[in-house]
């Protein structure tokens, strides 16, 4: 039941969703972009794409998040990032169907007062590792990358008001179907839900 009501609340914030996923614009005059965030749990760097990525973790504060102090600025700000499923790989492939996977994963920006600023969602299939963004370096599989790995990225982007000085990134829940159709939602606290990389936020200084 409660997979089917967030389903149905996706479908129905679809319009919204689409105005944040849009690809950046091109920066506005006089403004800055800064990088500078703090992971909660980061997971290292890819092999490929050399990226940043964090987990987005189940959490309701600023401490457990992915955060971003946004510098003095006049008027609202604007954070971009990139929102990854969070694929499990395989010790053993076998044939392709058997690894199969279906992530849905919601996640939250939020205030440093814990109030939600919006929500955002990513959804992607796994089969082979063909189906990957990247994989991360610092693991103990064969090529030295660990177990678990960034799906393909949807662009996503929020809007700061002018009055809040930190965000936090965070996740709400993880819906996985698997081969064997087994279909679970985890939202427990603690538990990472997706990926996040290429923060990004741009302001306009005072």
């Amino acid at each position: 039941m409660r997979a089917l009501i967030l389903t149905a609340a996706l479908a129905s914030s679809t319009t919204a969703l689409l105005a944040w996923q849009a690809m950046p614009p091109a920066r506005t005059p006089g403004s800055r972009l800064t990088t500078e965030h703090v992971c909660a749990a980061s997971l290292g760097t890819g092999v490929k794409s050399r990226r940043t990525f964090c987990d987005v973790i189940t959490a309701s504060s600023l401490t457990d998040s992915v955060s971003i102090t946004i510098p003095a600025r006049t008027g609202a700000a604007t954070l971009f990032f990139d929102l990854h499923n969070r694929f499990g790989l395989p010790v053993v492939t076998g044939f392709p169907g058997a690894s199969y996977a279906r992530h849905e994963a919601v996640i939250r920006v939020i205030r440093p007062d814990g109030e939600v600023l919006g929500r955002a969602a990513v959804i992607r299939e796994f089969r082979t590792t063909a189906d990957l963004f990247d994989q991360l370096s610092g693991g103990a599989r064969p090529g030295g990358v660990k177990g678990v790995a960034p799906g393909p990225p949807e662009a996503v982007r929020f809007s700061i008001p002018a009055e809040v000085t930190a965000v936090g990134i965070v996740g709400e829940s993880l819906r996985v179907r698997t081969a064997t159709g087994a279909d679970e939602t985890y939202d427990a606290p603690g538990r990472p839900v997706a990926i996040v990389s290429n923060i990004r936020l741009e302001y306009r200084p005072r």
